[in-house]
């Protein structure tokens, strides 16, 4: 059996679910799309919307079960609470992982900073590398290769940077987009105006939605040509690069931050 004769997952669950879900879709994609190209991508809208819920139930699972790990070390009495374990467990993936972001973030807005936003650098990571991970498995479809998908979660990250930036800055927020010379500040100030929210949000949504499809694409047509070794190469390709893109959306997210904090140029 081909890579592309297994089912999507929502349609395995539900198939009557599945159906109706992508009837609904396709009826909007009709205005702009020829039919099959209009049930092609209602097809995909639907496992898009079923793979992001189901990355969510599975990382709010994921977490309840650290945190019933972590409580259990918190009931230790004394100095056993503070060794370390000496097994894997969920708790110690938990904690490189929370230790790297921090690290992260600590470099570019400071300890302070970091215990204030790292709810949304830590959440927008292990969101979008899980996203990205699960576009590795047979008849998943990641919801990274959404451009909505991409794009809704950017909007969090624009509306987030802009709030933090009129927080911090007040109107020099707005300020600071006009450049150090008077007469060049309209035109400046619109070209930033642009850049900072219409570029930013699209430029990541579009890399990682483009390096999802792409990996995806790779993926398939190495199967035609060789069902195992081909393959298996890109799915270790697949693998870094779903770590990677992640890396860059958050990244670039915390940088974004940096720029809406408080300038030194302003005191």
């Amino acid at each position: 059996m081909s890579a592309n004769s297994v089912e999507p997952w929502f349609k395995i669950v539900s198939r009557p679910l599945y159906e109706k879900t992508v009837q609904f879709l396709e009826s909007g994609y009709l205005y702009g799309m020829d039919e099959a190209a209009a049930h092609n991508a209602a097809e995909t809208g639907a496992s898009v919307i079923f793979s992001s819920w189901l990355v969510s139930l599975f990382l709010i699972g994921l977490a309840l079960i650290a945190r019933g790990s972590f409580g259990s070390i918190l009931k230790k009495e004394g100095h056993k609470k503070y060794y370390a374990k000496n097994t894997f467990s969920i708790l110690v993936l938990f904690e490189v992982y929370v230790e790297f972001i921090r690290n992260l973030s600590d470099s570019l807005v400071g300890r302070k900073n970091t215990k204030q936003f790292f709810w949304l650098f830590g959440g927008l990571f292990i969101y979008i590398v899980t996203n990205n991970l699960l576009g590795l498995l047979p008849g998943a479809v990641s919801p990274s290769q959404s451009i909505s998908n991409n794009l809704a979660i950017a909007t969090v990250v624009l509306v987030f940077f802009t709030v933090i930036g009129f927080a911090r800055q007040g109107v020099g927020f707005l300020k600071h987009m006009m450049g150090p010379v008077w007469y060049m500040a309209p035109l400046i100030f619109v070209i930033e105006l642009f850049s900072t929210f219409i570029v930013r949000p699209g430029s990541l949504s579009l890399r990682l939605a483009g390096n999802m499809n792409g990996d995806h694409a790779v993926l398939g047509v190495t199967y035609q040509f060789a069902e195992y070794v081909l393959p298996t190469i890109a799915l270790c390709l697949g693998t870094f690069v779903s770590f990677v893109q992640a890396f860059v959306f958050t990244l670039l997210t915390i940088i974004y931050v940096v720029f809406s904090l408080e300038h030194d140029d302003q005191h």
